[in-house]
This record gives C-alpha cells, structure tokens and sequence, in this order.
C-alpha cells in the first residue's frame, strides 16, 4: 500500500472516529424541580427482572449488587427462571444494595414474574390462568414480563385472568425491536456512554402502554419496567440478543432505567425490614420509572385529594366533586408533564407543576416527556378515581340441566405410564385416585382417573363436581373424544383438603395435544383427572377424590 493510500486510510479511520465521538448520545440532563425532601428521602431508586447464574444470567447476586452500587441503585429484585418450588433467599444487603428473590415462571400463554412469594408445594407451569390463580392464592404478585416481545413465545396472550402487575417496558424486548444498524452503533456508544446508549435505544412500548391502560380501567394494575437483565457476552432469555459487548453487561442495563419506589417511611438499614418497605410499595402500586440515561435526578410526587382526604399512586376510590390530581416533580429543560385519563391526554405542563380538576371518573397517570426522546423519561402508576361498577363477569357455570356421571354402574378405570403406579377406590358417588409418578428422570410420568361418559349423553356446557386431596395440588380435567383420534381438551384446576365444589365451563378448555376448538361435547367419550408434569416432579405421590361428578347444561 502507498504512503497515500496509508495517509487516506487514516484519515478515514480518524474521520469516523470523530464522527462516533460526535454523535455519541448525550450524557443525562440536570432535572431540576420542586420536590419537598420528604418524598426525596423515601424515593428508593432499584432494578426489576434480573437473571443471575442460577438460571441463564451471567453473575452471581454478588456481582449484580456491585453492578447496581455502581449505577446508584438500592434495590435488585433478582427474578431467576424456576417452577417457584425453591424457598426464595432471605433479603440481604450487598455492596448496600438490598436484594431479594422472586421467580420468573414459564406458562403455555407467556411469562410471569411471581413476587413476594414463599416456595410453591408443587411445581408452577402449565395455563397460564393457573399460574396467575396460584400466584395470588401463594400470597405474591403475579407480574406478567415483557407482555409484548416480538417473539411469539414470549409474549403474554392472556386476556382474562386476574394479573397484579404488567411491564410496560421490557428491555429484551427493546432489543428485539431494535434495527439490525441501531443495534451495531450501539456497540460503539455503549462502549462509551453505556446507560445513555442504551436508554437512547428505547422507543416508547406504545402497544404494552395500550394493553396497561385499558386493564388499569377495569381494576388495579401495577406498571412497572422490567430490565430483563442477564449481565453478559452470549447470555440470553430464549434466544435474546444481549450479545454486544458493554451494552449487554448489568451496570449497562441498570444505568439505562430503574424503578423507583416511594415507601412510607425512610429505610433503616435492616434488610428484613427494608424489603417488607420496598415490597409494601410495588405492591401497593407507590412506583415509578425513570429513564436514568436520558435524565436525572427523577423525582415525583403525584397525589389526588378528595373530600379532604390523599390519594397516592395506587389508590383508588370512587370519583367525585371536588377532586384534584396534583404532580410535583423534577424536570430537565424542555421537559413537558403529561397527564392522561385511561391513556388519553387531557393535561400538560412545561415545567414540573401540575394541577387539574377532573369532571369524571378515570384512571389517571403521568408522563414526563423530553424533546427528542422517543420513550416518556418518566411514567407514574395511576390513580384511580372509579365510577359505578360494571355488572360482574360471571363464568358459564351451566343451566339447569344436571346430569350425573359417577354412577355405581361406572367405576373408572386407571390410566398410567408404566413405571408409575395408581389405584381407585369407589363407592357409591366418589372416586378416590392413590398414585405414585415413577421417579428419577422426567419421561412423561401422569397417573390420571378415567371416567366413561354416557354414550347418549346430550350437548353440555360446564363439568362440576366436589374434589380434595390429601395435600395441595393441581390435576388436569380433560375431556376426550374418541372420534377424533382420542383428542382431548383439558383445564387445571386446584385442590386441598378442603373438599369444594369445582366448575369448568368447556368454554374454558384448551387443545391438549392438537389445535382448534372443543368439538359438540355430545360427542365427547370420557372425562379424565390427571397428574403429570405439569405441576409434579418424578416421584410425587398422593390422593385425591372425585365426588358428586355431573355435567350441566340447558
């Protein structure tokens, strides 16, 4: 090569060298705003939905509290993937961060973040209504992660059952969003400016913000970011793409964003004590985001008061005369508060003060958005100023029509896999299923009761029958059709030793092992009860009974 072309080369590397440097995303802006020091000492600023080497992260609880030291944080919500069975560590200070354990928990509809939860008697998986409905009976919140990522399996799909909290931001799913060339010139910037980066990378989750807004109308619901956080070169949720260097690593993430909580009196240093605070405040909905990388110090107070008495963040109550939301918060320069009724914008200002009297009920949040950015830098949870209840959804419980099905002519048959064992007991008007799943390696281990139905038996539109069992657990209710290959269509449902009476509504079925709709239940065969893998280990073993079984309909 000749000393020209040398001398070009170099001028080019040099010339883009320059141009990085440039154009690199600035570093956070100064917030300034007037926020009384009362709610600044109770604002705990720290990460939600991190991964350690206990499942696919890249560091231990050690190196993740350095990591969030390093970023100003005070809290790490360590939320490694798992069946909930395992007793969560005792909270513990690290490099003065405060971490604690949840689980993230894999369900067949998307994933879910169980939190302030203790060790589950049995496996959690399986529907996705299940998990959620174990969650809340186990005492935690179940939190459902990245609701929208643009890979199918990882997105949450549903719509029914009672969640507690949403992430309306996720950064995997960011990264999937994320252009192939934004990606790579983040690998150069991250390098650098490592949370700017990559809060400048993120685009305001507008279909997750949607999906939050129209459930927050219907009850509670808590918004929080989620940092999906896996700490290094090559580790990943299923594929994720937190592969480049710098940008992928925890103090990167946690420089980016965090979660702020206001509790309701200044932590005291005992990790026990301070968890309960922090954990009273995420489930009580005391919460806000603030994109670090973008701008800082994030200070808010947002308030409603009604009739002489504050509403915070999370609090609801029914709407009336007289109301007033109140925002006082910390503001970069050019900075607009946004205050929206269930998702629409009805409110704003330039600077950090707010006041605005409702005229009818709603769900009523706040946004704190900068020029140039593409994601809101702060997001408040609402306050819920309710009006008349809508009549309550009731599940399809049947009509008046019963007809039983364990008659003393019926007995039940057992069905299993070869190395596991079961036997039915009987009498009159129950069934009683004792198994034992064969043990050591998973291998498709169930043990199910399999109750013929009436050839003759008309079109019906709910099962019910009285259940218990001699420890928690759950069994599937299926029922199969034999004129379609044996196919069956099947619901998770729990049991105690309290006996209860249980409904399934058919319309709450789902394909066990094939796609499409429950064929006319009229041609359906026999109903089974069954434990399996869903929500068992190899080995487990037990009893539950069956009685007063019979179908329902019009």
């Amino acid at each position: 090569m000749t000393r020209l072309a040398l001398r070009l080369t170099a001028a080019l590397v040099a010339a883009v060298f320059l141009w990085i440097i440039a154009t690199l995303p600035p570093g956070p802006a100064a917030a300034l705003g007037p926020v009384a020091d009362a709610i600044r000492g109770r604002t705990i600023a720290g990460a939600l939905h991190v991964h350690s080497v206990r499942s696919d992260g890249a560091g231990d609880r050690e190196a993740i509290a350095s990591a969030a030291a390093t970023a100003g944080l005070r809290f790490v919500v360590i939320t490694d993937h798992g069946d909930a069975t395992r007793q969560p560590d005792p909270p513990a200070y690290l490099h003065g961060v405060l971490c604690f354990d949840a689980v993230e928990v894999s369900t067949n509809g998307g994933h879910v973040i169980a939190l302030d939860m203790g060790a589950s008697p049995y496996p959690l998986g399986g529907e996705a209504g299940a998990v959620i409905e174990d969650v809340s009976r186990l005492g935690g919140v179940p939190i459902v992660a990245h609701p929208d990522s643009p890979k199918s399996e990882l997105a949450w799909t549903d719509t029914d059952s009672p969640i507690a909290g949403i992430e309306w931001l996720n950064l995997d799913s960011a990264w999937r969003s994320a252009s192939k060339l934004r990606l790579s010139r983040l690998a150069f910037d991250a390098l650098i400016r490592p949370g700017p980066a990559v809060a400048h990378l993120l685009d305001r989750p507008v279909q997750s913000l949607a999906r939050w807004d129209a459930l927050a109308t219907r009850r509670r619901v808590v918004g929080v970011a989620g940092h999906d956080a896996h700490g290094g070169v090559g580790r990943s949720e299923e594929g994720s793409l937190w592969t480049l260097p710098g940008a992928s690593s925890y103090q990167a993430s946690f420089a980016a964003f965090g979660t702020r909580v206001i509790v309701d009196e200044p932590l005291n240093g005992t990790a026990a004590s301070d968890a309960s605070a922090i954990l009273g405040a995420l489930r009580g909905g005391r919460v806000f985001t603030a994109i670090d990388g973008l701008a800082s110090p994030a200070f808010v107070d947002f308030h409603a008061t009604l009739d002489g008495t504050e509403l915070r963040m999370g609090e609801e109550r029914a709407f009336g005369p007289g109301a007033v939301l109140s925002l006082g918060s910390t503001v970069p320069p050019g900075g607009t508060a946004v205050l929206l009724r269930d998702g629409v914008e009805v409110s704003s200002s330039a600077t950090g003060d707010l006041q605005f009297r409702p005229r009818e009920a709603g769900v009523y949040r706040v946004e704190l958005r900068l020029a140039g950015s593409r994601v809101p830098w702060i997001v408040t949870n609402p306050i819920y100023l309710r009006g008349p209840a809508p009549p309550a959804d009731g599940l399809v419980s049947g009509g008046s029509r019963a007809v039983p099905v364990l008659e003393p002519s019926e007995p039940g048959v057992v069905e299993k896999d070869p190395g596991s064992s079961a036997t039915l007991a009987s009498n009159d008007s129950s069934r009683a299923l004792s198994f034992r799943l064969r043990g050591g390696d998973r291998v498709s281990q169930y043990a199910a009761m399999a109750v013929s139905l009436p050839p003759d038996v008309r079109e019906f539109d709910s099962v019910a029958f009285d259940a218990r069992s001699s420890a928690p657990l759950r069994i599937s209710v299926q029922l199969r059709f034999e004129s379609s290959g044996g196919a069956r269509w099947r619901h998770s449902v729990y049991l105690s030793p309290e006996t209860r009476t249980i409904t399934v509504p058919v319309s709450r079925l789902v394909a066990a092992d094939r796609p499409g709709a429950v064929p006319p239940t009229r041609t359906a065969t026999s109903l089974l009860f069954v434990v399996d893998l869903t929500n068992a280990r190899p080995g487990a073993e037990g009893q539950f009974e069956i009685s007063r079984l019979r179908l329902l309909g019009r």
